[in-house]
C-alpha cells in the first residue's frame, strides 16, 4: 500500500502521508502511481491494474463515477478521485484484518482439542500421581517410583494433544499465505481437506491475463507490413490488446515509424495520422462507421470471435489493411494443474464473465 498521498487543496496539489486523508478529499493518481485510498472518478479516464485485489491482470478501464481501490496501480491516464474510504475502512485494510483475524480463530477440532484435553490432561495426572503411590506402598524407593510416574506422563504426552493442532493450523495458515492462498478462517482451512469442488477464475488464473496475437489476416499487403502498420497506431496506446500488438512486433522484429498525431476513442478504437496519411484502428462498429468491409473479411473476423480472440480491424486512407486477433491463452501449466486436482477425485469447474464461445 502506497505511503503518501497528492491531495487537491487551496488550489494546489500537496504530498501527504496516507493517514491524513479523509473521506471526500480530492486526490490525483498519475500513470505508473498506486491508489492511495478507496475512491470515485471525478475527472479522467485511464486502465487499472486492480491484480493486486482481484488477481484479475488485465487492467480495468476507469472513467468518471467508476470506483477505486487502495494498492491497486494506474497504468494510463491521469485521474482525479474523491476518497471514500481511508484508513480501516480501505478494501485492502479489510483483506488485511481477515487473514490477521484467521490466523486467530479456532477450527472444530481445535475446540474438539480443547475439551478432550480438559479431562485427557487432569486423568493422566492423577494416574501418574498414583502410580508413584502404588510404587511406594511396594516398599520401592521414590525415585524408582518417580520415574514410573514420569514415564506415565511421557508416554501419554498430555501437552501434544493441545499443541498440535492450533500449530498446525498456524503452519496451514503460513504456507498457504506464501502461495497466495488466504483463509478466512480456521473454519475453512479445516474445511479444505474435504473440498469434493474447486471453481476456477478463467482470466489470470488458467489463462495468463496477458492478450496475444493468435492470427494475422492482411488484405492486399503482407503480414509484415500490416503488423508494422498496426504497431505504429498503438505504440501510443497503453491499451492492453494494442501492448499485444507491440510485443509481437518486437519479438519478431518488426520495426515500425511514429505517428505524428494520435487520438483514443475509448470503447471504440483510434484515429492517428502521419504526414497526410489517416490511419484507423478499432472494433468492426468503429471501422465499418468509416469505410466499407468486405463480407470476408468479415467472415473471417467472425470466426476469430468464435473461437474466443478478439478481432481488431486497421485501415488506411479509408482501405481496410487487414484484421489481426488477439487473444488470453491458457497457461502452459493450467492443464496439469487442473488434471492433478481431478485425479485427487475434485470436480473441477470454470468461472468466467467472458462470453459463451470464449469459454468454450
Amino acid at each position: 500500500a502506497p505511503k503518501t498521498a497528492v491531495v487537491e487543496g487551496a488550489g494546489e496539489e500537496k504530498t501527504v502521508p496516507v493517514e491524513q486523508v479523509k473521506v471526500g478529499d480530492i486526490f490525483v493518481v498519475r500513470p505508473g502511481e498506486s491508489i492511495p485510498v478507496d475512491g470515485v472518478v471525478i475527472d479522467g479516464e485511464s486502465a487499472v491494474n486492480e491484480s493486486a485485489l482481484t488477481g484479475e491482470s488485465i487492467p480495468i478501464d476507469k472513467s468518471e463515477g467508476d470506483g477505486v481501490y487502495s494498492a491497486t496501480i494506474n497504468q494510463s491516464g491521469f485521474l482525479r478521485c474523491r476518497a471514500t474510504k481511508v484508513g480501516a475502512d480501505t478494501t485492502l485494510s479489510q483483506i488485511i484484518q481477515m487473514v490477521g483475524d484467521a490466523a486467530a480463530t479456532k477450527a472444530p477440532i481445535a475446540k474438539v482439542a480443547d475439551r478432550v484435553s480438559g479431562v485427557f490432561v487432569p486423568a493422566v495426572i492423577a494416574v501418574a500421581l498414583v502410580t508413584v503411590a502404588i510404587w511406594l506402598l511396594c516398599g520401592e524407593s521414590f525415585g524408582f517410583a518417580l520415574a514410573r510416574g514420569i514415564s506415565v506422563l511421557v508416554i501419554s504426552c498430555p501437552c501434544a494433544l493441545g499443541l498440535a493442532t492450533p500449530v498446525a493450523i498456524m503452519v496451514g495458515n503460513g504456507v498457504g499465505a506464501k502461495n497466495s492462498i488466504m483463509f478466512k478462517s480456521a473454519v475453512a482451512l479445516e474445511e479444505a481437506g474435504k473440498t469434493a469442488i474447486v471453481a476456477l477464475d478463467k482470466t489470470g488464473t488458467i489463462t495468463k491475463g496477458e492478450p496475444k496475437v493468435t492470427d494475422i489476416c492482411a488484405c492486399g499487403i503482407t503480414e509484415e507490413e500490416l503488423i508494422s502498420k498496426a504497431a505504429a497506431i498503438e505504440a501510443r496506446s497503453e491499451h492492453p490488446l494494442g501492448l499485444a500488438i507491440i510485443a509481437y512486433a518486437e519479438q519478431n522484429g518488426i520495426s515500425w515509424l511514429d505517428v505524428d498525431e494520435f487520438e483514443a476513442r475509448p470503447g471504440n478504437g483510434i484515429i492517428a495520422s502521419r504526414g497526410g496519411d489517416k490511419f484507423l484502428c478499432g472494433n468492426y462498429k468503429f471501422i465499418s462507421d468509416n469505410i466499407t468491409v468486405e463480407s470476408e473479411v468479415r467472415k473471417q473476423a467472425e470466426k476469430f470471435s468464435d473461437d474466443g480472440k478478439t478481432p481488431l480491424y486497421f485501415a488506411e486512407n479509408n482501405k481496410l489493411l487487414g484484421v489481426i486477433a488477439v487473444a488470453d491463452v491458457i497457461r502452459d501449466d493450467s492443464p496439469q494443474a487442473i488434471r492433478q486436482l481431478q485425479n485427487m477425485g475434485i470436480h473441477v469447474v470454470m468461472l468466467t464473465g467472458d462470453n459463451e464461445k470464449t469459454a468454450q
